[in-house]
């Protein structure tokens, strides 16, 4: 079975530049909250593209991955642009910061490499660790998504693809009764699906794809009280 460990040693799937959105989140933030500076944690930071970003804007930023050389890529990023943020190699499922509480959770396109029942301990741990009124803003992938159904099926919607770049990676898919379910007892914001319609798939597709997947946007807030 592939790991991302693997995929970011052989340079695969590593995306440089940052998701406007995740700065536009960051910034709604500032109108959130009054303390300085804002805490934001980048759950599945990967090779830390949002991870930089965030932090050269002067939050104090926190990134974990379970990929040790995802944290890796990450540190040299920071190191690169002389920025400093926490990183912690972990489970998406833990907080390396037992202590720390969040203004701000961001998780692109990372939570859904998982099964169902380790999708929802990750986003209760998320829910632990931000601050009441604090913001969840995530990406998933939608059961619409051409994807869907590639691969060994190991329990309903998600899937293990036997090929390809993510080989061995599962992959759970969401539709919107699954994703109201997964945030139940948050106050959600923002649902979105935003829908990729490939009508033409040249030789070595992912390779060159330079649009996202049919996903799910979320944005999520803690309840005032916890």
């Amino acid at each position: 079975m592939a790991t991302w460990d693997e995929l970011f040693a052989e340079g695969k799937l590593i995306a440089r530049v940052p998701e406007a959105s995740v700065l536009t989140f960051a910034s709604n933030l500032e109108s959130a909250f009054t303390e300085r500076p804002l805490r934001i944690w980048d759950l599945g930071c990967g090779a830390g593209r949002h991870t930089c970003a965030l932090a050269a804007r002067g939050y104090a930023v926190h990134g974990s991955d379970a990929s040790p050389r995802g944290i890796e890529h990450t540190r040299a990023l920071l190191a690169k642009h002389e920025l400093r943020a926490d990183l912690a190699v972990a489970d998406m499922t833990a907080a390396p910061w037992p202590d720390v509480r969040f203004h701000g959770v961001v998780s692109l396109d990372a939570i859904h490499h998982n099964r169902l029942t380790e999708i929802r301990r990750a986003v209760a741990v998320v829910h632990d660790h931000l601050l009441p009124g604090g913001h969840f803003f995530a990406t998933v992938k939608s059961s619409k998504a051409d994807s869907y159904g590639q691969g060994v099926e190991v329990e309903p919607g998600t899937f293990i693809p036997r090929d390809g770049y993510e080989a061995g990676v599962p992959h759970h898919f969401f539709d919107e009764a699954g994703i109201r379910a997964l945030l139940k007892g948050w106050e959600l914001l923002v649902l979105v699906e935003r829908v990729m319609d490939y009508r033409a798939r040249g030789e070595d597709f992912l390779a060159v794809n330079p649009f996202g997947y049919t996903c799910w946007g979320i944005l999520a807030r803690k309840g005032e009280r916890g």
